[in-house]
């Protein structure tokens, strides 16, 4: 009967430390998936829109006068998941002379592909082209670029959200996009005010 009651005992105790070890291992793979989640959303972290308090922002990157154009992120650096959608990243240029901008079409933008990048050497410069959703089209060289007006404006300061999807499956690579804004503020003006270029860079899709 003792004996019968120690095996009892034992194996009681034994569920309660297997149940207590199930218990521990899915609160720590929660709190790993959460992290995991957290890490992807910051590799990946877009802009999803040009509010007041962001032109502000903005504004202070045109500290300097002579400075016509700017991208944020500054370094022009953008990781994107495969699968991701609506990646969005801000582009902006400035009127050559001053004058304050009154409708969008005064200050206008072009995106052109870099065909020598990686990316359009191992996918093709067509797929490349669709990963750019509504607003922001992109050309494959000069000869086929198009001038597009900018979203939202401020003074004499000119934004854009470029939107990117890259498709599920999209082999790792990376791709330079040069940008270039016109000022039509004045009608002599026919050349870029400044120009730039920022790199996509394809990494692997998260987990979750």
């Amino acid at each position: 009967m003792v004996q019968s009651l120690r095996n009892k005992k034992a194996a009681f105790e034994m569920s309660m430390t297997t149940i207590i070890v199930i218990v521990l291992s899915v609160v720590f793979l929660i709190m790993g998936l959460v992290l995991l989640r957290n890490i992807s959303q910051v590799a990946t972290g877009s802009i999803s829109g040009i509010d007041e308090k962001l032109k502000t922002q903005m504004s202070s990157l045109f500290a300097d006068e002579e400075q016509p154009i700017f991208i944020k992120p500054e370094d022009g650096q953008l990781k994107i998941r495969a699968g991701t959608t609506n990646f969005g990243f801000i582009i902006g240029g400035r009127t050559k002379n001053g004058v304050d901008i009154v409708k969008r079409s005064d200050v206008q933008y072009r995106l052109i592909l870099n065909p020598d990048s990686d990316c359009a050497k191992k996918i093709g410069v067509a797929k490349i082209k669709s990963w750019f959703a509504g607003s922001s089209k992109i050309a494959a060289s000069d000869d086929d670029s198009v001038y597009n007006p900018i979203t939202d404006y401020k003074s004499d300061m000119g934004f854009v959200r470029v939107q990117v999807d890259v498709p599920s499956g999209t082999v790792l690579c990376t791709q330079n996009v040069l940008y270039d804004f016109i000022d039509k503020t004045d009608p002599t003006q026919t050349q870029p005010i400044g120009g730039g270029s920022f790199t996509i860079q394809v990494i692997r899709k998260a987990l979750i």
